[in-house]
């Protein structure tokens, strides 16, 4: 008897090597993808605005990367001694105006740079339900610990969230026409919002991401993040302390199926030596000062000038400088 639910997950298109770029934005779900690929040695970049929850938040900084336009002074607001951006994750704030203007627009500049020809975009949906500040209006990406008798909680209609992805899609593509973009809904329940609210929320992501999918865009793909860990895995053993956000033992697992979407046999295999090069430097002997230790450290570096052959340039440029430092400094 089979105790468990799998997933059936058709195949895109496309697939993802180690030499094409790939973007990661979205909720705190992109970072742990993003982390992934940082891990298997993919080139990669990550959330330039900080953790971004809602579909708006997510077209609005792509627009601001996209047509590279910086901040300016007007744009950054203070409360309690920090200066910081509505736009922006709290990782941006500091008691300085032009430190935090100059965080944010370095970080621009990375990314616009970087989306320059990209090949892979994934994005993240974590809600859809959004704050509007009263005073001005408008809703912001992160309430910065404000109090919330500032804001009003809006749920986004189905023709925004719609309008926003399908205009966060067209960006891609008007940077890269073969541009393969993957977008997920984070499996984060929303608990604050209340869970019949986050039932609600997700179902509203999910509504317009199947009509946005369905569209002749070219290579825009779902992946199911959100029903491998809440239909497949459906165990709160697959959860932090919490209970609300998935393990490393849930995102392990959700790489294993990503990679077999994404990724072809080559692919896989350079992972699987990337691995073993990546647990051989984190590697702790038992006799650092022994000639066996040294030998170790000889013939992991001379495995990975093989492999580095493969990746992109300066891939393992760190592993080789603690590599060599190791051997020089063994005795």
């Amino acid at each position: 008897m089979n105790f468990r639910t799998e997933i059936n997950i058709t195949s895109p298109e496309f697939e993802i090597q180690h030499r094409e770029k790939v973007f990661c934005m979205g909720s705190c779900f992109a970072e742990n993808i993003y982390k992934k690929l940082t891990e298997y040695k993919f080139t990669s970049h990550f959330n330039p605005f900080g953790t971004l929850f809602h579909p708006q938040a997510i077209e609005n900084a792509m627009m601001r990367i996209y047509t590279l336009e910086k901040y300016i002074s007007n744009e950054i607001f203070s409360f309690n001694n920090l200066y910081f951006s509505w736009d922006h994750s709290t990782k941006f704030s500091s008691n300085n105006l032009e430190k935090t203007l100059l965080n944010i627009n370095s970080e621009i500049e990375k990314a616009h740079e970087f989306i320059t020809n990209c090949k892979t975009f994934i994005f993240t949906l974590g809600t859809a339900w959004a704050y509007q500040l009263k005073k001005g209006n408008f809703v912001v990406s992160n309430c910065h610990k404000i109090p919330q008798n500032q804001f009003d909680k809006v749920l986004l209609s189905h023709a925004q969230i719609l309008k926003s992805i399908r205009n966060i899609v067209l960006m891609c593509k008007d940077l890269n026409e073969e541009a393969n973009i993957i977008f997920t809904v984070s499996p984060v329940r929303h608990a604050r919002d209340g869970f019949w609210e986050n039932n609600t929320s997700k179902g509203s992501l999910h509504l317009a991401l199947n009509l946005l999918v369905k569209e002749e865009l070219g290579n825009v793909y779902y992946f199911p993040s959100y029903e491998i860990v809440l239909d497949e895995l459906r165990d709160y053993r697959f959860y932090e302390k919490d209970m609300l956000h998935p393990n490393q033992l849930a995102i392990d697992y959700i790489w294993e199926r990503f990679s077999d979407v994404f990724f072809n046999e080559r692919t896989k295999k350079l992972n699987k030596e990337i691995e073993k090069i990546n647990l051989a430097v984190n590697h702790k002997p038992i006799n650092p000062q022994g000639v066996q230790h040294r030998k170790f450290l000889y013939d992991t570096l001379k495995k990975i000038e093989q492999l580095a052959i493969e990746l992109p340039k300066n891939t393992f440029n760190k592993e080789i400088e603690h590599l060599k430092y190791q051997i020089h400094h063994v005795y």
